[in-house]
């Protein structure tokens, strides 16, 4: 009775001042996270992962088959996008966002939910693989490598995305809007002066496309917001699998924009192949030759 009481007090403009946590998380879980290469286990370390993580929302790419199996190992609503493209959210899922007419549902795709009386709006990515970003010719120059890795169409279909959205980010001051996802795209905010030496980045200065389409639509890159030097922490989601083994990139991202949203805490995971993940104080067999993201936001 005296709790209700002390709810029943509480002044209107001070609950629509609380400030919610929101925990996101970005992850390729390499087909379902049950690849014919790592049967059985490999699910079930997938699932025990994003269990572990306490995410509150869960951009999957490379979903194939197993979105039911995760929304009821973790009791979440979800929707499922595409074959390959699923979000799970602690909160209800209020309306569903797809553009087939403009870019495909295998792509991009998003949600709007309802945070203990907060809407955001969460969207899932994948951008096209080719060219394989494991391949830039860093020995050429930078107009060349740019021209190289635009001969594929992830800067048409970044255009397309936020093309979009427009009506959406017009009312982002007031819905704010979160975009993660697998871009298969390197950043402008990793391949600088202070980094071309580095990461088998072959010297190479880049003001990668989509990064910089991004960032000129007022985006902030959560994980490289929070962890600004690359130098010191590159945050790696992708390694390369060849005989060269020093290569490290980031191509996971999860971008947000608007007033309400301010990222407070942001990490990046991975493990090689096969292998375990020390994560959270427990080993769980990692499935994916992609690390994840997980950035913790506060909103207002």
């Amino acid at each position: 009775m005296v709790l209700a009481m002390l709810c029943a007090c509480t002044p209107q403009s001070q609950q629509s001042e609380a400030v919610e946590e929101l925990k996101v998380l970005s992850w390729n879980v390499w087909h379902g996270g049950h690849s014919e290469a790592y049967p059985g286990k490999s699910c079930e370390g997938t699932m025990g992962i994003l269990k572990k993580s306490e995410a509150d929302v869960i951009l999957m790419i490379e979903t194939y088959g197993c979105s039911d199996q995760v929304a009821d190992h973790l009791g979440y609503y979800h929707r499922l996008l595409s074959s390959n493209l699923s979000i799970y959210s602690r909160y209800p899922i209020l309306k569903t966002y797809t553009f087939p007419d403009s870019i495909a549902t295998f792509n991009f795709g998003g949600v709007e939910l309802d945070v203990n009386g907060k809407r955001v709006r969460v969207f899932d990515t994948w951008l096209h693989y080719l060219p394989d970003m494991r391949l830039v010719p860093t020995e050429k120059t930078e107009a060349e490598i740019l021209a190289w890795d635009d001969e594929g169409t992830r800067d048409e279909e970044i255009k397309r995305i936020l093309s979009v959205l427009q009506p959406i980010l017009a009312e982002v001051d007031s819905i704010p809007v979160i975009i993660g996802g697998d871009f298969n795209d390197h950043s402008h905010l990793d391949w600088t002066e202070a980094t071309k030496n580095m990461y088998n980045h072959g010297g190479a200065v880049v003001n990668w496309t989509v990064s910089k389409i991004m960032e000129e639509a007022g985006f902030k890159d959560s994980f490289r917001e929070l962890h600004p030097d690359p130098v010191k922490e590159l945050g790696p989601t992708w390694y390369w699998t060849g005989d060269d083994k020093n290569r490290q990139d980031r191509i996971d991202f999860i971008y947000y924009k608007g007033n309400k949203l301010k990222a407070i805490e942001s990490g990046s995971y991975n493990a090689d192949l096969p292998g375990y993940l020390d994560f959270y104080g427990e080993k769980f067999f990692y499935a994916s030759d992609h690390g994840f993201v997980i950035t913790t936001f506060s909103l207002k």
